[in-house]
């Protein structure tokens, strides 16, 4: 499993006044993922994790991306191949997983 946002499924999250997350949101990490320090870009709606538009819900300073639909891991999104565009984008595209509502499937 390449997700480096378990965590986070399907969980609601909330801003420092209780109310649910919204809108984008970016941190630092430190110490994780085999960095000092990464950047990561948090994309919100309703406390979920939720793409915006083409932009993907999670996307790391280090290329690892990861698109989700209310709070699940999916993209059923196809390129111009009509191919199914993977969910989770890892290692600068040598990885890939595809997810569609939270559940794995082939690509």
């Amino acid at each position: 499993m390449l997700s480096r946002m378990i965590h986070f499924w399907n969980g609601i999250f909330t801003d420092e006044m209780g109310r649910p997350k919204q809108g984008h949101e970016y941190r630092t990490l430190h110490n994780m993922f085999d960095s000092a320090e990464v950047g990561i870009i948090l994309r919100w709606r309703d406390g979920k994790l939720q793409d915006d538009g083409d932009l993907p819900a999670v996307e790391f300073q280090d290329a690892h991306i990861e698109h989700y639909r209310s709070g699940l891991l999916h993209n059923d999104s196809n390129n111009k191949n009509g191919m199914l565009d993977p969910a989770i984008i890892s290692e600068y595209g040598a990885q890939v997983e595809y997810y569609i509502n939270g559940r794995q499937v082939s690509e």
